[in-house]
């Protein structure tokens, strides 16, 4: 598979960091390999030209898509990594069907039998590690628990109290996880099992301060891990693993057995 790097224009090393990210995903570069893109989508297109062009072409177009977004000054000054992504996910249905994941969000009154339970869907998870370190399975642990809500009143006995309880459904192909602070850390490993189901990492997008880079590699697992910092891109072994504490966010891919 093409590891290429990609030239930074006044800042842009953020939509490089989260392109890597994203051109990293297997079902993504077969899409664009087998010519099945969206041609009518222009940011779709970008993405396969960039692809298609081992980065030579496709980027400026990309910045005036962007532009669209007044948030992110794509090609004028340094910008988000993870609100690149986002941007992406939304206008490339694509993307975002694979980076879906299917939740409920359950209210249960805490003095009669009220319960209420809604589906709703969203395509990354923000995690906040508690302590400074906490793993990817506990942070998710924790933003699962039920949490009290003293201050809500039930409809059925009018009484304050309740707890609430986010779910998981279904998780996606892609599964995106977010540090939402800077200060902590999460830890993470090259494989995670969630419903007895196997998670192979393979992007993990960092934040310096003032710089974004990615850790990359291609799929399946075995495949060895690249330092994607703009036109530098630096070879390592597939049995070396990225520990960065600079990580802001994990990509996960499920993994079909």
């Amino acid at each position: 598979m093409y590891t290429f790097g990609l030239r930074n224009k006044n800042g842009s090393c953020w939509i490089n960091a989260g392109l890597q990210a994203i051109l990293r995903i297997p079902d993504f570069q077969k899409r664009i390999n087998d010519g099945d893109e969206d041609v009518d989508n222009p940011v779709e297109a970008c993405l396969a030209e960039i692809w298609a062009s081992r980065g030579d072409e496709g980027l400026k177009s990309l910045y005036e898509c962007v532009k669209v977004c007044p948030s992110m000054p794509a090609g004028e000054s340094i910008g988000d990594s993870h609100e690149f992504i986002q941007f992406l996910c939304d206008k490339v249905p694509f993307l975002d069907k694979l980076t879906r994941f299917k939740v409920a969000n359950s209210i249960q009154c805490d003095h009669c039998d009220y319960k209420d339970l809604r589906p709703d869907t969203l395509n990354e998870f923000s995690i906040t590690p508690v302590g400074g370190k906490q793993t990817v399975s506990d942070a998710i642990a924790e933003t699962v628990k039920p949490q009290s809500i003293p201050d809500w009143t039930c409809e059925k006995c009018k009484q304050k109290g309740c707890h609430k309880q986010m779910m998981f459904a279904e998780f996606p192909q892609v599964m995106m996880f977010h540090q939402t602070s800077m200060g902590t850390t999460t830890q993470y490993t090259p494989v995670i099992v969630l419903n007895k189901v196997r998670f192979a990492l393979f992007a993990i997008v960092c934040f310096t301060g003032n710089h974004w880079f990615t850790w990359g590699r291609n799929l399946p697992p075995g495949q060895p891990w690249y330092r994607f910092d703009d036109t530098h891109v630096q070879t390592h072994t597939a049995n070396f693993m990225p520990h960065d504490d600079r990580m802001r966010l994990l990509m996960y891919y499920r993994i079909n057995e």
